[in-house]
C-alpha cells in the first residue's frame, strides 16, 4: 500500500512539474496629491497585476487580474480649514482572458482581450477590452493578414458581434511598416511607421463614416523622434474633426491624455514635445504640451510635466512626476510619488 501510495503521489508531482504554468505580475503604491487654485486633495493607491499563463504545445491560455485599493482624502481651501472628507474602496476585475492556438497555419485568438497604445490606432482610439472577441491571422509571403470579431463590449452595449467585424493587413517596405484596417462597417484605419535618416516616425488616422454628427469624421496621430548624445527628442500630436474620435484615456506618450478632457470642452488638437535622458542612473524626462480648448471653445490648457525614474537595488523602480497646468485663470499642480515591481 505504501508503494501504490508514493507511487500515485509521485505521478501527481511528475504531471504537475511537466505541466507548463507560469505567474508574472507587477504591483505598485501611487500616492497622488493635486492643488488646484488653493483646493487640495489626496488619494493613495494599491494596484497589482497578476497574470496566469498555461502552455500546452502550441496552444495557451491567458488569464490576467486586477486588485485595487483606492484611498481619497480630499480638503477644501489651502489652509486644510474644512474638514476632509475620506473614503476607501476597493475592486478585483478579471482582465483578459484569451485562448490562443493555431490549426493549419492560422492563427487563433479567443476570449476577453484589448489592443495597446502601440497597436495601430492606438493613441486615438480607447481599445476597450470586449466579450467574445475572436482575432484570426495569417501570414501570406511577407504580408500579415487577419479578421476577426469585436464581440460585445465589458458592460454589455456595443450592438452584439454582427456590429463588430474586422479585418486588416500589414507588411514592410524597404524597413517600413504599412498597416492598414477595416475596423467596423463605418472605421477605416491606417498606419505607417519606420526610421528614416535615424528619426523615427509613426503616423496613424482614423476615419469615421458615422451617420451622427458628433461621431463621425477624421483622425490623426503623428510621432516624431530622435536620439543624439544620450538625449531623445520627441514631438507627438493629436487632431480630430470631432472631440468623440479622441477615445485614448491611458497613454503612455502624453502627459495628459484629451480622452479625459470634459465633452463641452471641444478638445479636438493636442501636440507635446518631450525630451529625456539619463543622469547617474536616473532617468528624466520633460514633456511640455498644449490641450487646444481644453479649458473651452476660446482658452487652451498648457503643461509642463517633469518625470524622474531610478531602478533600485532591491529590484523596485521609485517614480516621481510632478505636472503644472495653465488654467489660464489660476493654475493647477500635481505630485505623484510612485514605488513598482514587476515580478
Amino acid at each position: 500500500m505504501k508503494k501504490l501510495i508514493a507511487a500515485a503521489v509521485a505521478s501527481s508531482m511528475t504531471a504537475f512539474a511537466m505541466a507548463d504554468i507560469s505567474i508574472t505580475g507587477d504591483a505598485k503604491y501611487e500616492y497622488d496629491m493635486t492643488d488646484t487654485n488653493g483646493a487640495k486633495s489626496t488619494t493613495a493607491n494599491t494596484e497589482a497585476h497578476i497574470n496566469f499563463t498555461g502552455k500546452s504545445g502550441d496552444t495557451t491560455f491567458v488569464a490576467k487580474f486586477q486588485l485595487v485599493e483606492r484611498g481619497t482624502d480630499v480638503a477644501q481651501g489651502a489652509s486644510h480649514a474644512a474638514a476632509a472628507a475620506t473614503s476607501v474602496d476597493g475592486d478585483f476585475d478579471m482582465e483578459d482572458t484569451y485562448i490562443q492556438t493555431s490549426v493549419a497555419g492560422v492563427g487563433i485568438k479567443a476570449g476577453n482581450y484589448a489592443s495597446s497604445t502601440s497597436a495601430l490606432a492606438g493613441e486615438i482610439e480607447e481599445g476597450g477590452r470586449s466579450h467574445g472577441k475572436v482575432t484570426m491571422s495569417y501570414k501570406l509571403g511577407d504580408i500579415n493578414l487577419y479578421a476577426g470579431n469585436g464581440g460585445t463590449a465589458s458592460d454589455g452595449a456595443d450592438g452584439g458581434i454582427n456590429n463588430n467585424m474586422f479585418a486588416g493587413a500589414s507588411t514592410s517596405v524597404a524597413g517600413q511598416t504599412i498597416h492598414i484596417k477595416k475596423a467596423s462597417d463605418t472605421r477605416d484605419n491606417f498606419g505607417i511607421q519606420g526610421n528614416v535618416g535615424g528619426v523615427s516616425y509613426r503616423y496613424e488616422s482614423i476615419s469615421e463614416d458615422g451617420t451622427s454628427t458628433y461621431t463621425k469624421g477624421d483622425a490623426d496621430y503623428v510621432e516624431l523622434s530622435g536620439s543624439m548624445n544620450g538625449i531623445t527628442v520627441q514631438y507627438a500630436k493629436l487632431d480630430a474633426d470631432n472631440v468623440t474620435l479622441l477615445e485614448e484615456t491611458d497613454s503612455s506618450v502624453f502627459a495628459l491624455e484629451a480622452g479625459l478632457s470634459a465633452y463641452d470642452a471641444k478638445v479636438t488638437e493636442q501636440d507635446q514635445i518631450a525630451v529625456s535622458t539619463t543622469v547617474d542612473g536616473n532617468k528624466i524626462t520633460v514633456k511640455s504640451g498644449t490641450l487646444k480648448k481644453g479649458i473651452s471653445a476660446t482658452k487652451d490648457v498648457d503643461y509642463t510635466q517633469v518625470g524622474v525614474s531610478r531602478k533600485l537595488s532591491s529590484g523596485a523602480t521609485a517614480v516621481i512626476t510632478y505636472t503644472d497646468k495653465d488654467l489660464e485663470v489660476g493654475d493647477s499642480q500635481n505630485l505623484e510619488i510612485e514605488l513598482n515591481v514587476a515580478f
